[in-house]
């Protein structure tokens, strides 16, 4: 299947085309060019596996978490090429294919995963994978909550195995615990390339998203929101 993917959630982005074995991956540069440059790189995945955007049947899409312009960049790319196209849409939740990519890298037996991204202010917004019964879907997942990044860290179990962007802002504390077990750098990010893997799993189980049904999974609240709150 002709699969096209794309991941805005993190400063650095990627897009990928996956079809009959092969795949074909770009990285974008910052969130700030996602929007000037995703066009260009999709036509240069999907050509360098001898087809065009046009002739794409499934677009996988990273959903989140992320922040608010990557995010809208990414779903409002996947929805319209899929409409033009008449492909298949399928959101792929950044927790999952993280943990997934993080068990591949690894090698690891499964086991439960705890995740990590940076959610701003000192906090991480936090996820655990655990090992689900039956495929596609390898790992499921707690519902994600925002934590104060030393408070996480010191309520991990112990010997857990942690991974995701978030470990960047949890390094000190994390390096106070000796017992846990991080996941290699390359493991901390989703890419569209795991996005796409994990995109045809799903589709081919009978999952595809209505396009005015798909939303992106923030970090948080926007500040409007927020603001808009009743105080508690």
């Amino acid at each position: 299947m002709r699969t096209l993917a794309i991941d805005t959630s993190l400063a650095a982005g990627s897009v990928a085309a996956a079809a009959a074995g092969r795949t074909s991956e770009i990285e974008l540069p910052v969130a700030g060019e996602h929007a000037r440059r995703i066009a260009t790189a999709l036509d240069d995945v999907a050509r360098g596996l001898g087809w065009k955007v046009a002739d794409v049947e499934l677009v996988g899409v990273v959903r989140g978490p992320g922040s608010f312009t990557g995010l809208r960049v990414g779903l409002v790319t996947a929805k319209a090429i899929a409409w033009a196209a008449g492909a298949a849409l399928v959101g792929v939740s950044g927790f999952e294919v993280i943990a997934r990519r993080t068990a591949r890298l690894m090698e690891a037996a499964p086991e439960t995963l705890h995740l990590a991204y940076d959610a701003g202010r000192g906090e991480l917004f936090v996820a655990e994978a655990r090992p689900a019964a039956h495929a596609p879907v390898e790992f499921g997942l707690s519902t994600p909550r925002l934590v104060a990044a030393a408070a996480w860290v010191a309520n991990l179990p112990q010997g857990a195995l942690v991974s995701g962007p978030g470990l960047t802002v949890a390094g000190v504390a994390i390096a106070a615990r000796a017992d846990l077990r991080i996941a290699p750098p390359e493991a901390w990010r989703p890419t569209a390339s795991d996005a796409a893997d994990l995109a045809i799993r799903l589709h081919a189980a009978g999952r595809s998203d209505a396009p005015a049904a798909l939303v992106p999974d923030y970090l948080r609240p926007t500040y409007a929101d927020e603001s808009a709150s009743p105080p508690t």
